[in-house]
């Protein structure tokens, strides 16, 4: 990782974000949106944002902040890179409207044009994922895979999410989802977007480009346990297989993760999923093991939940306020798909 930028209800930047996660700031505040009893539903939103822009539309406003401070980061270096995107999206997204296109296209078309504008790069290609907060794990096999192979100079890793929708809100209220005092188990909606740079080392020595963390390892799985179903969150063979193949490759270096970066909101059969996984993994675990839930406090993170993690990391790295030099990236999907990412330190 060579540059970050994110956007979110407690910071315009990523090193906004990233000491305002530090100092527990809280983003929950009444929203003009209403749930299905007409009561003003409680969110965590940017105030910064015009009221009225929403869905598909408030996600570009969104991620083109966060994208363009990450390419503001690489300085003059970004109009020599070949670079290419990968954009995580949230499954609802994906669907296509009877007659029109699915919102997720237009999204990744205005981002893509952004980026070209930003870095005045060659055309950028730009691979979408709809799979939700797990999607990193799917996009980033292929994004290094790319860079390993020398095709691109620079991968765009990024994701953008909003809750800010009166559908989407009607959807999260149907679903018996939404948080208010009465229904402590669900969460609470947010927004927020997130872009990291990944290169190859020889890439970022010559365009001068500070290193600011490595991902070491990545695995992804499937769990049975969903918010539509009943399934025992106890289970948690996939989270498990996931954060045992992802840190591996640490353990083989005689290393162990002192800090987790997850997803989960209040839902309680993610925090289930979360403590088994966590008993059967200890091992490859060591002090503090330091938890940390930024949904808790910034809203549901979406399907930029990985991306902003890494954004927190590389600020806390770079910045030494880190609590442990290994950090564990957990994130999990509406539809069961699981992902675990491990990035370390420099140096």
């Amino acid at each position: 990782m060579v540059a970050a930028g994110a956007v979110t209800p407690v910071g315009l930047r990523s090193i906004d974000t990233a000491f305002s996660h530090r100092a527990s700031a809280a983003a929950m505040r009444e929203s003009p949106l209403v749930d299905g009893q007409g009561e003003p539903v409680t969110m965590c939103f940017l105030p910064t944002l015009d009221p009225r822009v929403t869905g598909a539309a408030r996600a570009v406003l969104l991620a083109e902040r966060a994208l363009g401070e990450a390419i503001e980061k690489l300085g003059p270096a970004a109009r020599g890179l070949r670079m290419q995107m990968g954009l995580c999206l949230d499954e609802h997204l994906g669907q296509r409207p009877p007659g029109g296109e699915a919102p997720a296209q237009r999204i990744a078309a205005e981002l893509a044009a952004r980026a070209q504008s930003y870095g005045g790069a060659p055309e950028i290609a730009v691979k979408v994922s709809t799979r939700g907060p797990a999607a990193p794990g799917y996009l980033l096999p292929e994004l290094c895979d790319a860079l390993a192979r020398g095709a691109i100079d620079a991968a765009l890793l990024g994701g953008v999410h909003t809750d800010y929708d009166p559908a989407r809100i009607a959807a999260l209220d149907a679903a018996g989802r939404l948080f208010r005092p009465d229904n402590l188990d669900a969460l609470v909606p947010g927004e927020c977007a997130a872009f990291v740079v990944l290169t190859r080392p020889d890439v970022a020595r010559r365009a001068l480009l500070r290193e600011l963390g490595q991902i070491v390892g990545l695995s992804t799985a499937h769990e049975r346990a969903r918010p539509d179903n009943d399934e025992s969150a106890f289970q948690a063979t996939g989270l498990t297989a996931a954060l045992r193949a992802a840190l591996g490759p640490l353990a083989e270096r005689g290393m162990r993760a002192g800090w987790m970066l997850t997803d989960i909101t209040f839902e309680t059969f993610r925090h289930f999923e979360l403590q088994a996984a966590s008993v059967r993994t200890q091992q490859l675990f060591c002090d503090p093991q330091q938890l940390e839930c930024p949904a808790q406090r910034i809203g549901a993170l979406g399907a930029a939940a990985m991306p902003l993690h890494l954004a927190i990391a590389s600020e806390a790295f770079a910045r030494g306020f880190a609590p442990h030099p290994c950090a564990v990236s957990l994130a999990g999907s509406d539809g069961g798909e699981r992902a675990a990412m491990v990035v370390v330190a420099p140096g």
